[in-house]
């Protein structure tokens, strides 16, 4: 707001001081007396409260100008005018006016019968309106003068909450997503109600008038310029460019377009909101429509512009317009946990829906409540039980493991068929082909093991009228419609859009079985900050999170009472003060816009996706998260003291211009950080890099010899040897599961794998050399008696797999596997492990 600024020099005075100072006097400012001594000043001029013309050029509400056309019925006086505009006056007015030139100079009389416009002002009743704080200024965040004056209030509002979104992040510089992730994989789904509003004022009026305005006006009206002047100022991607308009659902909508876009992989992070300003065309248009209340009205009923907003009450009268704008960053849990960004909530479940015939734009409708929809039978579908759907991912991790040794085998004919053909020219190129080979094992692996998780995670209940769209996404984390803990009301304090909004949560809730009793507490958040139209959603989505990571729910101080009309909905709870919970679990948001548009966000606390983490692989997250947050703040105090901009503009792209091609057409092309030049870059464009490495293919040669030497002797080992080839997915091995650890793991085994860097990837090595050197015996002989005789369920903590002193995997028999083996003559077995991307592989020979 400017009261205050950092200083580090001489005061008036002549004495050297480093600290605050006071704007305006220049004198030092002691942090403790800060509160004191602006505390009151601040409090009146921001949120709710009486409209200051200064903030939007000039208008008052209670000069609210408007022009009369009136019919002289006199001759007026003439007027001096050059000559061109004296041809214009004629040609509009023909016979009404007289021109002529005198000494150089042109006169235009204005005849009876002649209309002109004559400016009035009238008394507007609308007097109130929540706004940014008096004395906001983009200049201060670091955007230039220049961008200030040709762009839309509208856009630095978007350019600067998309800056506190990204350093909230812990995203100093937006160019450090490149070094993660393609340019082309970052895109922004933001959207508006309306769009620059001033802009579309200078357009149309001061054009009208024939002011002198920027000749490309028109291009900041436009609802997806906020969005590329985000883009061209900070982030420089190439992204998916979705901008929307819901009125004032938008941000829901953004949300709801940002997940589907993540989710359909056409990007990994998407930048999502909405924004809209506050103007005298637009308030005095809604209350025409009777949509906001008469402040007028209010202050006769004794009330202050901070208790006009009154959501949910028997005197609610309208809503409370604001400004502003509302950003968040989403990205994919992955791509979160390996930058090492803050999760502040995961996003379940958006719906978006009209609703039925009518005449009335505003009215609000519940269509909405179809996200509840489902055909139940007696018995609830099993695929709500997070156990049965864990043992079908089981399966198909087993297919998937079953999969990989058999394109294996696929592997090794091919390879033979090339050779017997002559098909190698040399041996770099059979190198080569088998580094592919191997490379598209693995990631085929992956995106199989990826789409079967999708499919028994977070799609089950997808197209099945059996399951709700709000209870599938609730039974993805083990939730159900019990654990829905707050309801974010869209809340605009009008009679039809509260009373509607209630019904729709209490029959949702009703259909789903919810708890008689459990209610779910209601959070009206625009009693505080009004109605900001297209940023609504994406305020409300900051306000959930918030309750849901403090565990406080907000009650609606201006809820002198609860309207009657209101106790029928037995499962939600008006809060009118705040409420201290033991923890909340999930929020359902609810967002209504003119023109038919219902919106709802599930969001979940975070926990139920960090709690999946390997303790190792959270440790490390929690690790880079602090240190992303202690950048951030550092980042912010920087700005404070005026060290640095909050927003770095960019005034270059992230790579030269004869690089761009390369960069666009190589889905490779990452960025790195030049600490010489301070900055990130593309350092290279031709990145190729395979996940296959020269060991990898090394053991694929070895695996693929192991099965030519078994193939040999028609599925036997050859001669006195067996050889057992095991497969099996990392992520398919509980290690959290002390039960399995303990039966299929030794106290050294465990003790070493605990101990490494992926402790889950090394029990999965150990495993599957277990595994191999069971089928490795087992292929000694074919014929043979039965060597183990436990059965498949057998544990394998009597097969132990340790490193011996040369570092190489060795075998250990105890018990009864010992006995087993030796009964066979089986004398040396060796075991050799590789982890190729998802998957372990291991290969054992048993003489």
């Amino acid at each position: 707001m400017g009261y205050i600024k950092y200083f580090s020099g001489k005061l008036k005075n002549g004495h050297l001081y480093n600290g605050w100072i006071d704007a305006k006097a220049g004198e030092p400012v002691k942090d403790l007396d800060v509160k004191a001594k602006y505390e009151q000043s601040i409090l009146e001029h921001t949120g709710i409260r009486l409209i200051e013309p200064e903030l939007f050029d000039g208008y008052d509400p209670n000069k609210k100008g408007m022009m009369r056309e009136v019919v002289l019925e006199h001759d007026m006086e003439p007027i001096d005018t050059s000559a061109d505009e004296a041809a214009q006056f004629k040609r509009q007015n023909g016979d009404k006016v007289d021109v002529w030139e005198v000494d150089g100079s042109w006169k235009v009389r204005f005849l009876k019968g002649a209309t002109l416009m004559v400016p009035k002002a009238l008394r507007f009743d609308r007097l109130v309106a929540g706004q940014i704080p008096t004395g906001w200024s983009a200049e201060r965040y670091g955007i230039p003068k220049e961008i200030i004056n040709q762009v839309d209030p509208v856009t630095l509002y978007a350019l600067v909450s998309t800056a506190e979104a990204l350093i909230r992040s812990g995203i100093t510089d937006p160019y450090e997503f490149y070094r993660y992730v393609h340019v082309s994989e970052v895109g922004n789904s933001s959207g508006s109600g309306v769009g620059g509003m001033k802009a579309y004022r200078l357009m149309y009026k001061d054009r009208f008038f024939d002011k002198d305005i920027q000749k490309d006006i028109l291009q900041e009206t436009f609802i997806n310029t906020m969005a590329a002047w985000v883009n061209m100022l900070m982030l420089s991607s190439s992204g998916p460019i979705k901008p929307c308009v819901g009125a004032c659902a938008t941000a829901a909508i953004s949300v709801e377009i940002a997940v589907d876009t993540i989710q359909s992989g056409k990007a990994k992070i998407l930048l999502a909101g909405g924004y809209d300003d506050f103007h005298e065309e637009g308030s005095y248009e809604f209350a025409n429509m009777k949509a906001t209340s008469s402040s007028l009205e209010e202050f006769a009923r004794g009330r202050t512009p901070r208790e006009m907003s009154r959501p949910t009450t028997t005197t609610r009268a309208g809503f409370m317009e604001a400004q502003g704008s509302g950003s968040a960053v989403l990205m994919s849990a992955s791509v979160a946990i390996e930058m090492g960004v803050p999760i502040y909530g995961i996003i379940a479940l958006t719906n978006t829906a009209t609703d039925k015939e009518g005449r009335s734009v505003p009215a609000p409708g519940q269509g909405i409540l179809t996200s509840a929809r489902e055909q139940s039978g007696k018995f609830p579908s099993p695929l709500l039980d997070i156990n049965y759907r864990r043992r079908q991912l089981e399966q198909r991790r087993h297919a998937i493991n079953q999969w990989v040794e058999s394109e294996y085998e696929m592997l090794r004919a091919e390879v033979d068929s090339l050779k017997q053909t002559g098909s190698f020219e040399s041996d770099e190129q059979e190198h080569e082909f088998i580094r592919e080979r191997t490379e598209f094992i693995q990631k085929e692996a992956t995106r199989q093991e990826k789409d079967a998780q999708d499919m028994w995670a977070n799609e089950f209940w997808h197209r099945d009228p059996r399951i709700a769209p709000l209870r599938g996404a609730l039974a993805t984390y083990g939730l159900t419609i019990n654990d829905i803990d707050i309801a974010s009301f869209h809340g605009t304090s009008t009679k039809a859009n509260d009373k509607n909004e209630s019904s729709v949560i209490n029959e949702q809730f009703k259909h789903l079985g919810r708890t008689p009793g459990n209610v779910c507490m209601a959070i009206c958040q625009k009693y505080l900050t009004g109605h900001p139209k297209g940023a609504a959603a994406a305020w409300m989505l900051n306000g959930v999170i918030q309750s849901i990571l403090s565990g406080i729910v907000p009650g609606n101080r201006n809820a002198d009472n609860v309207s009657a009309e209101l106790e029928k909905f037995e499962y939600i709870l008006y809060p009118s003060r705040s409420i201290q919970t033991d923890g909340l679990k999930a929020g359902l948001l609810k967002s209504f816009g003119f023109g038919q548009v219902g919106a709802e966000i599930l969001v979940i606390h975070p926990d139920y996706v960090l709690a999946s983490l390997e303790r190792a692989q959270y440790e490390d997250y929690a690790r880079r998260v602090r240190e992303r947050q202690a950048k951030a703040y550092r980042h912010y105090h920087n700005a404070l003291t005026g060290q640095s901009p909050f927003i770095h503009v960019k005034t270059e792209a992230p790579y030269t211009e004869a690089q761009q091609n390369d960069v666009y057409l190589n889905p490779a092309a990452r960025m790195i950080y030049d600490d010489a030049a301070s900055k990130y870059k593309f350092k290279e464009t031709n990145q190729h890099p395979s996940t296959a490495t020269n060991a990898d293919v090394e053991f694929t040669r070895r695996i693929l010899e192991s099965l030519t030497a078994t193939d040999a002797k028609g599925g036997e080992g050859s001669g006195n040897r067996g050889v057992g080839v095991d497969v099996e997915l990392v992520s398919s091995i509980n290690v959290d599961n002390e039960n399995f650890v303990e039966r299929n793991f030794t106290p050294a085994e465990v003790q070493y794998c605990r101990a490494q860097p992926d402790p889950r990837a090394s029990f999965a090595g150990k495993w599957c050399a277990k595994e191999a050197v069971v089928k490795a015996v087992s292929s000694l002989d074919t014929k043979a008696e039965k060597v183990w005789t436990q059965g498949a369920a057998a544990p394998l903590n009597e097969i132990e797999v340790m490193a011996g002193s040369s570092g190489a995997p060795e075998v250990v028999l105890h018990g009864s596997a010992k006995q087993a083996v030796a009964k066979t003559g089986v004398t040396d077995i060796k075991v050799s492990i590789s982890h190729s991307g998802s998957y372990a592989v291991s290969v054992a020979i048993a003489k």
